[in-house]
């Protein structure tokens, strides 16, 4: 979560982040209102009280705009087989799908080893090579976690990401998909912000 320059982070009553419009405020106990710093809050009163008389309104908290995740994860073909961020499915001598744990990698045609991108698999020397001369050791390829297809995620509309239980996928700005930490979320049109479900995003304002 997060709250625009020169407000403060509140927890709400229900638990999630709030903002405060005041600077290093006071966040009162009822999880609902805020007091400028260096004053105490009366919620009783509904006033901020400093010292025996000044005495102004507790502002209310508002709810915090929600950060959106990049969804971080490889979907290997077909669907059934994941592999972790910055890697490659790549199918092994077996037959199931394989992550070489690196970004865009050549698979060999071993169904054993990987190589970075721009570089050709060696199998017989045990190395990836580029060129005349550039000769790294081959990497090792490691059995993909298989997808568990539940009711528990929310796979995205281009099949490949998929968000937690719970969230919306949005489009972040660089056009990858993200995950709001909320259900059918509204996503901001920044790319970087989502609100709950019936509300409006006002990115200017956070």
């Amino acid at each position: 979560s997060e709250c625009p320059d020169g407000s403060t982070c509140c927890k709400l009553s229900s638990g999630q982040w709030g903002c405060c419009p005041l600077p290093q405020a006071v966040c009162c106990s009822d999880g609902e209102h805020c007091c400028p710093n260096g004053y105490t809050c009366d919620v009783a009163e509904g006033t901020c009280t400093k010292g025996d008389k000044t005495e102004i309104p507790v502002s209310k908290t508002i709810q915090a705009l929600k950060k959106i995740v990049q969804a971080k994860i490889v979907v290997c073909p077909g669907g059934q087989s994941e592999c972790p961020d910055g890697s490659t499915c790549c199918k092994l001598s077996s037959g199931q799908w394989g992550c070489c744990p690196l970004p865009e990698a050549v698979c060999c045609s071993d169904g054993e080893h990987c190589c970075p991108n721009g570089y050709t698999c060696d199998v017989e020397a045990g190395s990836c090579t580029k060129g005349d001369k550039t000769t790294i050791p081959l990497s090792t390829k490691i059995q993909a976690l298989k997808r568990i297809i539940k009711a528990n995620i929310v796979v995205c509309p281009d099949g490949e990401s998929e968000c937690p239980d719970g969230s919306t996928c949005c489009k972040l700005s660089s056009g990858q998909w993200g995950c709001c930490p909320l259900p059918q979320a509204v996503c901001c049109s920044d790319g970087e912000h989502c609100c709950p479900n019936g509300y409006t995003c006002d990115v200017a304002e956070g």
